[in-house]
């Protein structure tokens, strides 16, 4: 899919601050003056896409309020299937001799499977990932998806705050159903015992858990808005 030697320019997203920001409206632009691009080989000894177990590939969150989009990649991740299906698999990586410092991922838009390609430059911080890694910093398929969908999306500061159902859609080309609690245990009814809608919902959820993306979020008092449970305990399950 990648041929030829050397490195090659990824069209339409540069290593610059319109890859950055959109209008400088968020939290992030603070750091504009102290973020670069590296590669992965300038950020570890040996880069690795993919990691050997579980814990190795676990996502985390730094700088970027992107823990929508990484929620969905979370349950991404715990399917080998829905993963290849983003990331097609037998691309050359950094140990090959074909490799020419580009990757291309799949993301769903408009009812179709659209190929995006990026190189892999990404933002750093006094040497280390800024937004999203995994937890060994020498696994890059997190920051790298990152990338593609922040080019998607414009810029990495579009991605600042989010629907996990929309990330979710967008990664597995699934449809998604939102449900409100609240809406739940007002709709009960007056004949429930208490907590009784509680206990079906969560035997409702529970037959599902293994034929469904699950998530949850939680609105904030302060701000009014949900905010994706991420990570969850049990390992983040998006939004069905």
């Amino acid at each position: 899919m990648l041929a030829g030697r050397g490195e090659a320019p990824a069209p339409a997203f540069p290593a610059s601050d319109s890859s950055f920001f959109f209008n400088l409206s968020t939290p992030l632009a603070q750091f504009r003056e102290d973020m670069t691009w590296r590669r992965p080989q300038e950020i570890c000894a040996t880069s690795r896409q993919f990691p050997d177990n579980p814990w190795e590939g676990q996502v985390k969150q730094w700088l970027l309020g992107d823990c929508w989009f990484l929620c969905a990649c979370a349950a991404l991740q715990k399917s080998r299937h829905l993963l290849d299906q983003v990331f097609p698999p037998g691309q050359p990586s950094w140990s090959d001799q074909t490799y020419c410092g580009l990757f291309t991922c799949r993301i769903w838009q408009f009812g179709r499977w659209e190929e995006v390609t990026i190189d892999d430059r990404l933002p750093c911080l006094a040497g280390r990932l800024c937004f999203s890694r995994c937890q060994r910093e020498d696994v890059f398929w997190l920051p790298l998806l990152e990338k593609v969908y922040a080019k998607v999306y414009g810029s990495y500061e579009h991605l600042w705050a989010g629907q996990v159902a929309d990330a979710l859609v967008d990664l597995t080309g699934g449809l998604a159903e939102r449900w409100s609690l609240k809406d739940l245990a007002g709709t009960s009814g007056q004949q429930d015992r208490p907590h009784g809608w509680e206990h079906r919902t969560c035997r409702q959820l529970l037959r599902l858990k293994d034929q469904c993306l699950i998530s949850c979020s939680v609105l904030s008092p302060r701000a009014g808005k949900a905010l994706p449970a991420y990570p969850m305990p049990v390992g983040a399950l998006p939004l069905l």
